[in-house]
C-alpha cells in the first residue's frame, strides 16, 4: 500500500506543479512535511514513504548494512526504489492534474541521492532539484547518458560542515558531475550536522521561488 501526505495549492492557479518530497533512512512521510506549509502556495506538495521498514516507525528506501564497519547500499532495492517513484508519479498525475513539466524533487539524506540519480537518469521530467545531506553514489550513476539534455535542470545542494553521517567531502564531488554536464546549480555548505538550519532553510525556499 503507498502512503503519502498531502498539502493542495493554497492559491487558485490554473496549472499547479508538484513539489515531491523524499524523507531519509529511518525516518518516514512526516519529517519533511512538517515544513509543507511554508513551502510554494501554486503547488501540490506530496511526502512519499519509503518502501522499506526501519525499526518501529522509521522507512527507507533501500537497505544499509553496517555490520562490517562500513556502509553497504542494496543497489537492487536502490533501483526498485526509482522505479516505485517514478511509478507514483505518473499513478497520480490523473488525480491532481498538475504540470507534467513541472515536476520538482526535495530529497534528504538517502532521499537526496536518489532524488540527484532520478533527475539525471530522467533529465525531461524533473526541474528543480534540492538534495539535502546527501551525495552522488556512483554505483547509481554508472548508466547515465551523457550525452542527453539536461538544460531544463536546475540543483541545489546544501551540506553541514559537521555531518557525522556524510562526510562533506562526498557532497562536493555534486559540484563536478554538474560541471561536466553543464548543468546549473547552487551548492551551499552550512554550520550543520546532519541536517537542516534555518540558513539552509530560507535559502532552499528562495531557490524554490
Amino acid at each position: 500500500m503507498v502512503h503519502y501526505l498531502l498539502r493542495e495549492p493554497k492559491s487558485a492557479i490554473e496549472k499547479p506543479y508538484l513539489i515531491l518530497l523524499l524523507h531519509g533512512y529511518g525516518s518516514n512521510e512526516q519529517d519533511l512535511f512538517s515544513f509543507a506549509e511554508e513551502l510554494p502556495e501554486d503547488a501540490y506538495v506530496i511526502s512519499l514513504r519509503g518502501l522499506r521498514i526501519v525499526g518501529t516507525e522509521g522507512f527507507s528506501w533501500y537497505d544499509l548494512d553496517f555490520t562490517n564497519g562500513a556502509r553497504m547500499v542494496d543497489y537492487g532495492q536502490a533501483i526498485e526504489a526509482q522505479h516505485y517513484i517514478n511509478e507514483f508519479i505518473e499513478e497520480i498525475k490523473n488525480k491532481y492534474f498538475f504540470d507534467q513539466n513541472n515536476i520538482n524533487l526535495i530529497g534528504f539524506s538517502q532521499g537526496a541521492i536518489l532524488s540527484f540519480s532520478l533527475a539525471l537518469h530522467n533529465p525531461k521530467k524533473y526541474r528543480k532539484i534540492l538534495c539535502l545531506s546527501g551525495y552522488p553514489d556512483p554505483e547509481l550513476l554508472k548508466d547515465i547518458n551523457m550525452g542527453e539534455d539536461f538544460t531544463q535542470l536546475e540543483f541545489f545542494f546544501s551540506h553541514g560542515d559537521k555531518d557525522p553521517i556524510i562526510p562533506i567531502q562526498w557532497s562536493r564531488q555534486f559540484k563536478s558531475i554538474c560541471e561536466e554536464l553543464d548543468i546549473d546549480y547552487e551548492y551551499h555548505e552550512y554550520e550543520e550536522g546532519h541536517g537542516i538550519n534555518s540558513e539552509n532553510y530560507y535559502d532552499m525556499l528562495n531557490f524554490l521561488r
